[in-house]
């Protein structure tokens, strides 16, 4: 089928008074706040299409404060300058996230020490979970007022990320897990927002309960994603076609309001439950051992390289005690 649009692309059409004649403050340059956030986003612009690359050290990315933090501040001024018409965000390399920490400077993991839960050091969850992630969230979904596409590349557990998008794509071989019961969390930080509302309320109590792996092709069957490209690059080359498509098919208006109606479950979704929500998960956090170890996501690696193969072959592996037994799907 041939889409045929409506419009050539209105990039660098936008009427626009002068902040002078105004008297208003300009908006940051994209120079600036590429440069500011260099040491977790690679960013580009392209006919007002922006791809953001979210890293750490030039790779995917290991979960912890200096994204936490650059997320909220990305959403915030990438969705304040004019010249963005569609952004694009997705991860970098063969998978969106290598793991929970931080690499030091002679390349060795290091253990997210502001994520502890102690509680002498129970002020850490407020300043770098509660506050960075309510920040994080509402700043992706409320903040940008342009379409967004979510590339969703290899493995990844904090897929809210490309989940909130307006438009998501992933990897043949992308897969993930709720990670926050199965490391004795409350999924509260907005994540159950995501899962849930894509997948369904009954699929979602399973998966979360169970540490279920989803596979592409099972986010595709349930609805997570719109489509899967063969890696990477392939993902990125697909969200700049969608992106032009989107630049061609509605004028700058009509491509912004439309995505505020588009959001408009959401953002009822994300005001009634994250911030309450998100609390309950820092409580139980700070009363139960709730361990950010990057040893829980190895082990959740070696169960999706189970369940990939056994995918290939026409079968299922179920959650259960002991785990790994391939079986047929029931119809």
């Amino acid at each position: 089928m041939v889409i045929k649009a409506n419009f050539e692309s209105d990039h660098n059409k936008r009427k626009e008074m002068s902040h002078e004649e105004l008297g208003t403050i300009p908006h940051m340059k994209l120079e600036e706040y590429a440069e500011r956030l260099k040491h977790c986003f690679t960013m580009k612009r392209k006919n007002g299409i922006l791809e953001a690359r979210m890293h750490t050290n030039g790779g995917p990315i290991q979960w912890g404060a200096p994204l936490h933090q650059g997320l909220h501040y990305f959403f915030n001024w990438a969705g304040r300058d004019p010249e963005n018409e569609v952004i694009i965000l997705g991860g970098t390399g063969d998978n969106l996230f290598e793991g929970i920490g931080r690499i030091g400077e002679d390349g060795e993991w290091l253990p997210s020490t502001e994520f502890a839960s102690a509680p002498e050091e129970a002020w850490k969850m407020y300043e770098y979970q509660y506050y960075d992630g309510t920040n994080d969230i509402e700043g992706q979904v409320f903040d940008i007022e342009v379409p967004t596409i979510g590339v969703w590349n290899g493995a990844a557990f904090h897929t809210d990320l490309v989940l909130f998008s307006d438009i998501t794509l992933c990897t043949e071989d992308a897969w993930t897990t709720e990670m926050h019961y199965r490391v004795n969390m409350v999924p509260g930080d907005g994540i159950q927002i995501a899962w849930r509302e894509l997948m369904g309320r009954k699929r979602f109590a399973y998966a979360e309960l169970t540490g279920e792996i989803i596979t592409a092709r099972k986010a595709l069957q349930l609805g997570m994603v719109n489509e899967i490209c063969d890696d990477t690059e392939a993902c990125y080359d697909r969200a700049q076609e969608i992106a032009e498509l989107i630049m061609r098919t509605g004028t700058r208006v009509t491509r912004r309001m439309t995505t505020q109606q588009l959001r408009k479950p959401w953002k009822e979704d994300i005001s009634n439950e994250l911030r309450n929500a998100f609390a309950t998960e820092m409580f139980v956090t700070a009363t139960e051992h709730s361990p950010h170890e990057i040893g829980y996501w190895e082990w959740a690696k070696e169960e999706a390289e189970l369940v990939k193969a056994a995918e290939k072959k026409g079968k299922v592996i179920r959650p259960r005690i002991g785990g790994g037994q391939e079986e047929d799907e029931i119809k």
